[in-house]
């Protein structure tokens, strides 16, 4: 199984930028006003057709690992979407087992400053870095504020909380082992952080807002200020994950009540124009969400009545595979024993 693994980690990072999103920009604009507003609408996008008839193929054509907080069993873990059978943990590739990592944000980074691949947390009861491959706990703070769902870790070492209840960002010089924030900011339902290399600043989604802040100070005092210019407002509320869009470095996915919506960084807009757009406005609460450098796209999303032990969590992934222009497949994988809040696509890049 290691064997196995390392070939899919080691093919993952060779992925290049392939297909990539596309968008058809809709009503949406730069905003700093408190009133303003933009509405999106429904439209597939015409992306690169598929090679392959096939969802199976199309999945197994490439790496597809998915990392999933899963809260019923206080576990992080890493799956093959590939595997079409998920029962017993017949596709699982890694885990970390810890009543500490229990649901909450998770992601997975290179990162110099700690020494390799590590996974970052988030869980009611704090946030860490852990090693991926030793699976030691590099970093780990309590002082997290309420309800944490998010967590960066930006190249210089510094490490970001976002608190949703709290309604803050924190930010740690985790280089340094300090537990306690340096900053806390004050963002409105705080839901979701990502660096973006590209335009240098941290995105930040919260409440009907989605917001860039500039990082000044350096790893041992650092400071985010927002900038006024890049703070932009969608009629949808409840703004929730915050993913790249791999393959585009101009767009970024952000789920809301009404599902999945692309943001263009160059527009300034907001838009359903990606491929399996219509299934996924479809899905009114996605916890978490991600796409492939083939636009394949994988998402947790709770199905009322459905849920696992709690009304956040579900048992199953859907996978949107595109195979024209203007159509995807749904493929469901279900897992009986697990519950499934966040989900990140597995690659290390920020974008």
């Amino acid at each position: 199984m290691k064997r196995f693994f390392a070939l899919f980690l080691s093919l993952i990072l060779l992925v290049g930028s392939f297909v990539g999103c596309t968008a058809d920009p809709v009503d949406s604009q730069t905003d700093t006003s408190a009133d303003a507003s933009t509405d999106t609408e429904a439209n597939e996008s015409t992306s690169t057709q598929n090679k392959y008839e096939d969802p199976q193929d199309v999945l197994e054509a490439s790496p597809h690992l998915v990392g999933l907080t899963d809260s019923k069993n206080s576990r992080i873990i890493v799956c093959d979407l590939a595997v079409e059978d998920w029962s017993n943990d017949a596709a699982v590739v890694w885990e970390f087992k810890d009543p500490r990592a229990s649901c909450g944000g998770v992601k997975f980074r290179y990162s110099e400053v700690f020494g390799g691949h590590v996974v970052l947390f988030c869980s009611g009861k704090g946030a860490g870095i852990i090693s991926y491959e030793t699976k030691e706990m590099l970093f780990y703070t309590t002082n997290v504020g309420n309800n944490p769902h998010s967590v960066e870790l930006l190249p210089d070492g510094t490490f970001l909380v976002a608190s949703s209840t709290g309604s803050e960002i924190h930010v740690y010089t985790a280089a340094t082992g300090s537990t306690l924030p340096v900053q806390r900011i004050v963002y409105s339902d705080a839901h979701g952080v990502l660096w973006d290399p590209r335009y240098q600043v941290v995105w930040a989604v919260g409440d009907n807002k989605l917001s860039a802040f500039t990082v000044s100070g350096g790893p041992e005092n650092p400071r985010l200020t927002l900038n006024s210019d890049m703070v932009y407002r969608t009629s949808q509320g409840g703004l929730h994950d915050l993913a790249p869009c791999y393959g585009d470095p101009t767009k970024l996915f952000v789920t809301c009540q009404a599902g999945v919506l692309l943001f263009d960084k160059e527009s300034e807009k907001f838009t359903t124009a990606y491929p399996g757009a219509y299934y996924a406005s479809q899905m009114t609460y996605v916890p978490g969400v991600g796409n492939f450098p083939d636009n394949v796209m994988a998402m947790t999303h709770v199905i009322p009545g459905q849920t696992a032990g709690r009304d956040w969590l579900m048992n199953q992934v859907t996978i949107l595979v595109p195979l024209s222009k203007y159509t995807a497949r749904k493929v469901i994988r279900v897992a009986p024993n697990d519950g499934y809040y966040k989900l990140r696509v597995w690659i290390p890049d920020y974008q």
